[in-house]
């Protein structure tokens, strides 16, 4: 075949398709993950994975699936691209974790729910859900439900994947991402963890070629050791900047309250989030509205410290807009 214009170096390759599910990379997450190769599927993103397993095991106007609000809103979004029927059952309380109770009494009136998506670490609140609350789940819902637990942030968190728990409970999947783990969000790679058959399944209704050969390269030399001890060392910078970045927004008055996180991103309540969001916007800083999740909430991502400092500089412009005398942080 030829090669594509230009043919520089770069290009090399790119005019022939790569492996729908790329041998070597399958061996490189069996090892880093614990898992045999049979038990992992690549997709584009983590988002794919989830719309996969909706399709896979959800039947238009019959199944359903059941989520937590506030959580990560493409579960919702397969579900109605699919046609499934959607149950919510809300996180409990400001520490926001799961209503075992509701959720297992749900699945039970409904015995066509499918899926129970459980994202841990939690978008957009940040928290681990509790490890025994989701195995209760898993044990009592094995031959009905899978317990689909999004671990896109988990890597943040310093805990145990849920994928080491499917040998002994096979209706746990588990997602993960080079997204957020080692900062590839645009390279597209998602990782699911579940029981061969699961994995079966799902592989047969996934579209062709999920990572462009440009993106297997590039995943390729992240999960080289050098690659794996950078992304390690980059977590724990990320960590250390939240910290810093949380005690400096939580000296400013307008900041009522900052929740608990366990991902590279922080939860915040605020006086007037619209008023905040506008002027971040009119400086070019992305942070995300999360009011009509967690009301008066808005969620800003870590960046690197002078995005930080500069966050920060535009916050107390948010601040002097709402009361100019009390603008000032609270430093203790």
């Amino acid at each position: 075949m030829y090669p594509p214009y230009p043919g520089t170096a770069e290009q090399e390759g790119l005019n022939r398709y790569p492996e729908p599910q790329p041998s070597h990379l399958l061996d490189i997450f069996a090892e880093l993950y614990g898992v045999a190769r049979e038990q992992l599927l690549l997709s584009r993103g983590a988002d794919e994975a989830i719309d996969l397993l909706t399709r896979a095991f959800c039947r238009e106007g019959v199944d359903a699936v059941l989520i937590q609000p506030p959580t990560f809103a493409m579960y919702e979004h397969s579900a109605h691209v699919q046609g499934a029927t959607i149950h919510e059952i809300p996180l409990l309380g400001d520490n926001f974790q799961l209503d075992v109770p509701r959720i297992l009494d749900t699945c039970r009136a409904d015995p066509n729910v499918k899926l129970v998506f459980v994202c841990s670490p939690n978008n957009p609140t940040g928290n681990l859900m509790r490890r025994e609350d989701v195995l209760e789940l898993s044990k009592n819902l094995i031959g009905q439900a899978l317990v689909v637990v999004d671990e896109t942030y988990v890597a943040y968190s310093g805990q145990p994947s849920f994928s080491a728990e499917i040998g002994k409970y096979p209706n746990v999947v588990a997602l993960r991402t080079v997204s957020k783990e080692n900062a590839l969000a645009g390279e597209r790679c998602g990782i699911m963890i579940a029981h061969p058959e699961v994995i079966s399944l799902t592989g047969r209704i996934h579209a062709p070629y999920p990572l462009t050969v440009s993106a297997v390269r590039a995943v390729t030399e992240a999960m080289s050791s050098k690659g794996v001890d950078y992304a390690r060392a980059l977590r724990e910078r990320i960590l250390s900047d939240r910290h810093t970045l949380e005690q400096a927004l939580a000296a400013f008055p307008a900041v009522q309250h900052i929740y608990p996180s366990d991902a590279n991103f922080l939860l915040l309540r605020t006086t007037d989030p619209k008023l905040l969001m506008r002027i971040m916007e009119e400086n070019q800083i992305k942070i995300r509205d999360r009011s009509s999740a967690v009301p008066g909430c808005v969620r800003i991502s870590v960046g690197r410290p002078e995005q930080n400092e500069r966050l920060l500089s535009v916050f107390t412009e948010y601040a002097q807009q709402l009361a100019p005398t009390e603008a000032i942080p609270r430093f203790s």
